[in-house]
């Protein structure tokens, strides 16, 4: 097939996890045989990429995000130019340009869902859509979701009701020959000051206050004394030693350096904090790279017994679950897991294990089914 994925505020290369996602995708399509062309954001410098699909950047104004849309001449042209068999797009907001150009020329579409498509109970932004009074924002939204041939998304929740039927649960992945547990280094975890028998607890994130780091950072400082744990964060503003817990803050970290660092730990943490985020509350839409990451880097995950978490990690086979924004408890999980070691690598190898169901080669072989699914009905 050749394929049109439109992801028009996302940059490559780049550096965060929409910007891995579309280029794990467009690899793994090209790997399987397809041409796939890549829609990305045009800022900055654009350095070559050594990949097996091509990428088109392209620019709009006003520049903000906001008014993306006024990009679909672009992709208009586009699909005039490359006569795509199917195009996929990256939900947006105020997004569209692509679902909207497809239907237009008669294309198959299929519409990515990574966050909300619906307004959670007691947003602002649907009130302000209300104050309007013909709910332009919904009305736009919901016009996106009919348009395209089919959905796909991490929960179906996160849709529009009258679209589910059309929905495909689909995750996210992990490159698990990237992510690998050959990547453990031992200078690196010198560098954090910890021994062959050292415990290694990373968190990595972007320190929002809804990934937890809080709730990590209280647990961290309840082990302050235990000289078996040091404690790793990746990601956030700040550089250095810790001054409030034992560990080291490696602060914005470039992600090539990512399997290193995921590999080189114990032990990883993802605590996230539902109370932080009000769209939460249509459920955990996050299908996060770092659990992934972690699996794939034989590495053991402590996190949340919720769905569909506790789906990809499950309960004392490739990981424990602690209880939501109680750092006492997570304190208590990591001081049990730091201290037999056994377990830990009897995790790690189940992990490792269970990576290759949560890879982006495996994500792909969905989304190939699902392509070829809505092309099949249209032909």
């Amino acid at each position: 097939m050749r394929i049109l994925y439109v992801a028009s505020d996302q940059t490559l290369p780049g550096e965060t996890g929409g910007s891995v996602h579309v280029h794990e995708i467009s690899e793994e399509l090209s790997k399987r045989g397809h041409e796939v062309h890549a829609v990305v954001r045009d800022q900055g410098e654009a350095h070559p990429t050594d990949s097996g699909y091509s990428i088109h950047r392209i620019r709009w104004a006003p520049s903000h995000r906001f008014f993306r849309f006024r990009a679909r001449p672009q992709i208009a042209d586009l699909i005039q130019r490359l006569k795509p068999d199917v195009l996929m797009e990256r939900y947006y907001n105020f997004g569209g340009e692509g679902i909207l150009s497809a239907e237009a020329a008669h294309i198959p579409s299929l519409l990515e869902v990574n966050s909300p498509v619906v307004d959670h109970p007691g947003s602002m932004k649907a009130a302000l859509d209300t104050l309007l009074i013909t709910r332009p924002m919904r009305r736009y939204r919901e016009r996106l979701a009919r348009s395209a041939s089919a959905l796909i998304s991490p929960i179906k929740e996160i849709v529009p009701e009258f679209a589910r039927a059309k929905t495909h649960v689909v995750t996210w992945g992990a490159n698990i020959d990237a992510f690998h547990p050959g990547k453990r280094s031992e200078t690196r975890r010198l560098s954090w000051g910890a021994s062959a028998e050292t415990c290694v607890v990373l968190f990595s994130g972007s320190h929002r206050s809804w990934h937890g780091v809080d709730t990590l950072r209280a647990a961290a400082r309840r082990l302050k004394d235990n000289k078996a744990v040091v404690f790793v964060l990746a990601g956030g503003e700040h550089k250095g030693v810790a001054t409030d817990f034992r560990g080291h803050l490696l602060g914005r970290t470039p992600y090539r350096d990512m399997p290193e660092v995921t590999a080189s730990a114990d032990l990883s943490v993802a605590p996230y904090d539902r109370s932080q985020l009000a769209s939460l509350k249509l459920g955990f839409f996050w299908s996060p790279l770092k659990v992934f990451e972690a699996l794939a880097s034989g590495v053991p995950m402590i996190t949340l017994d919720i769905p569909p978490l506790h789906d990809i990690v499950r309960a004392d086979q490739e990981g424990v679950f602690f209880k939501e924004n109680d750092a006492e408890d997570l304190a208590r999980v990591i001081s049990s897991l730091a201290s037999d070691r056994e377990r830990r690598l009897l995790m790690g190898r189940n992990a490792r294990a269970r990576a290759p169901h949560f890879s982006w080669a495996a994500h792909a072989a969905q989304v190939e089914s699902i392509l070829e699914g809505i092309r099949a009905v249209c032909e």
